[in-house]
């Protein structure tokens, strides 16, 4: 049950960071040099050291902060999925954060149901091959090989 959790925290967060570091949209303040294309948010959460499968399908695009570490993703829509058959994870149309290396904090936009409750997942950390997942007072760890392919939404 506990590992199930965590799973779905770490997935949560991760998305987010992904979305977050690397979706690309009109207002995108990382835009590369104008013979390259713009990163997508997937190819971002990679440069941060995150998984892809962190990040729901269907990314419409991103923005980071001018201060390089401030972001927000945007989704279609909110977004519901089923992690490990016993978690629900819920994605608002709007993810923001503040993100480094390795690290996402003060995550906005991504819960997970346990049992009854929606909990919020605030903070993402990847620890070598783990990801941890911080909700309230508790954290999960999760394989980061676990989280390598893009949930989709239903």
């Amino acid at each position: 049950m506990a590992k199930l959790f965590l799973l779905a925290m770490v997935a949560s967060a991760l998305l987010i960071l992904a979305a977050a570091s690397t979706a690309s949209s009109p207002d995108n303040s990382t835009s590369p040099s104008p013979s390259s294309p713009d990163p997508t948010a997937y190819e971002m959460l990679q440069r941060f050291g995150f998984p892809v499968g962190i990040l729901p399908e269907g990314v419409q695009g991103y923005r980071l902060g001018e201060d390089g570490s401030s972001f927000e993703v945007y989704l279609a829509g909110d977004c519901q999925f089923r992690a490990a058959k016993r978690y629900v994870l819920r994605y608002s149309s709007r993810v923001a954060g503040s993100v480094a290396a390795g690290s996402i904090t003060s995550l906005e936009g991504v819960k997970v149901k346990e049992t009854f409750v929606w909990l919020r997942i605030s903070q993402v950390d990847v620890d070598g091959d783990q990801i941890r997942l911080h909700v309230g007072p508790f954290t999960k760890s999760v394989a980061a090989d676990q989280l390598a392919v893009s949930p989709q939404c239903k």
